[in-house]
């Protein structure tokens, strides 16, 4: 492990929880000597400033110091730190550091599906009552939609997924390593490409891959969605992501 200001920094990075759960438990399985952290304090506060920050534009400084204190605090440590936080969509322009290599790995989901999901889940239990009524609690667009308030559920989903991952993307220029990994590769049928997905997470954040990956490993549910149905609008997802949707592969 690199020493001082050269010592990479590890992020797995997503609009929303995309299989991010999963990961964190992958690493502390099979990655001995690694430190792994999904959402560590105060990624939430980091969530609701930044998001106030881009929106209205104050609390910059502040903004940025907490960011800072954050990234001392966990990835200065003695081993290897991998963030895995889909909290920073509203930092990320403060996660690239002069004299520090950046690695991302940039999880995505298919829009739709998406935007159910977190339309569904909203939050974990102990936020989900909370999770509507707190202003900037969820990632908001930078300057929001025109109509922002008159759009349905779904409808703002869909315009937080294409935000996150524009910012999330916007970080491979800064990256020393950078890869976009699907999240229905990852959890699909089709094992060599779940292997072939599992290999480039590991090889951007610079881990030895895992050795006899269990397909139970795989199947299990870590923190499902609540019950629930959501109305879908392809029209919706076709406007509002269609063109990022079809960069990472989706057909909509």
């Amino acid at each position: 492990m690199t020493a001082g200001a050269e010592r990479p920094l590890h992020y797995v990075l997503s609009a929303g929880r995309t299989g991010t759960m999963f990961l964190e438990r992958l690493v502390q399985t099979y990655c001995e000597g690694v430190t792994v952290k999904h959402e560590p304090s105060p990624s939430r506060r980091l969530l609701l400033l930044g998001n106030l920050r881009n929106d209205t534009g104050l609390l910059s400084g502040v903004v940025g110091r907490m960011a800072a204190r954050h990234r001392v605090r966990r990835h200065d440590g003695p081993n290897p730190f991998i963030e895995i936080n889909p909290f920073l969509c509203p930092v990320t322009d403060l996660l690239p550091q002069p004299g520090r290599p950046l690695r991302v790995v940039h999880m995505v989901r298919a829009p739709g599906d998406w935007a159910r999901s977190i339309v569904t889940f909203k939050a974990s239990d102990r936020y989900r009552a909370l999770v509507d009524w707190v202003p900037f609690a969820k990632p908001y667009p930078a300057p929001r939609p025109e109509g922002w308030g008159g759009l349905s559920e779904f409808e703002q989903a869909l315009h937080r997924w294409a935000w996150c991952n524009a910012r999330i993307a916007a970080l491979e220029g800064a990256a020393e390593r950078y890869a976009v990994v699907r999240s229905e590769d990852i959890f699909g049928s089709d094992t060599a490409r779940r292997d072939r997905a599992v290999q480039t997470i590991f090889d951007t954040l610079g881990l030895d891959p895992p050795i006899g990956l269990s397909p139970d490993f795989m199947t299990e549910r870590v923190n499902p969605a609540p019950s629930g149905e959501v109305h879908d609008d392809p029209q919706a997802v076709r406007r509002i992501c269609g063109n990022l949707a079809r960069a990472y592969g989706y057909d909509v």
